[in-house]
């Protein structure tokens, strides 16, 4: 009896959460995903670059294991260095490799409501500027 209770126990505790792969927000620029969890207490959002094929990274702070106490929340993106895209002369360590990349910014990302399912606004700047380019993201639920 006790094994019964702890398994019905323990799905309810998984179905309470909701998976990382089911946080998905669609913009302008394609499909965001939130891809992992860090230990600092960053999560990993994805997002479609211009060639399609490539992906940067956002790491947002405090946004890790957080569904139900989003606000504005502050972080960093780092792409790949491209020839010809400007570079910032200061270099951040990527958060999941460690190793340093001069192709990053500041971000704030504006949760509209503190639960999930939740949009949100993304400014962005690049290097240590203060963020001003805008995305809008919308969440992707169901079976949209």
């Amino acid at each position: 009896m006790f094994k019964t209770l702890a398994c019905a126990a323990f799905a309810l505790t998984l179905a309470a959460a909701p998976a990382l792969a089911d946080e998905v927000w669609s913009s302008d620029i394609g499909d965001i995903i939130y891809e992992d969890d860090l230990y600092n207490g960053q999560a990993v959002l994805s997002y479609p670059l211009p060639d399609g094929e490539t992906r940067g990274l956002a790491f947002v702070d405090d946004l890790a294991l957080n569904y139900d106490n989003r606000s504005v929340h502050g972080g960093i993106w780092i792409e790949p260095e491209v020839t010809g895209e400007p570079t910032c002369a200061t270099a951040v360590l990527d958060p999941t490799t460690n190793q340093p990349v001069t192709n990053w910014g500041r971000i704030e990302v504006i949760f509209l409501t503190s639960a999930f399912p939740s949009g949100f606004v993304v400014k962005r700047g690049n290097c240590f500027e203060e963020p001003w380019d805008v995305l809008v993201a919308k969440p992707i639920v169901g079976s949209e």
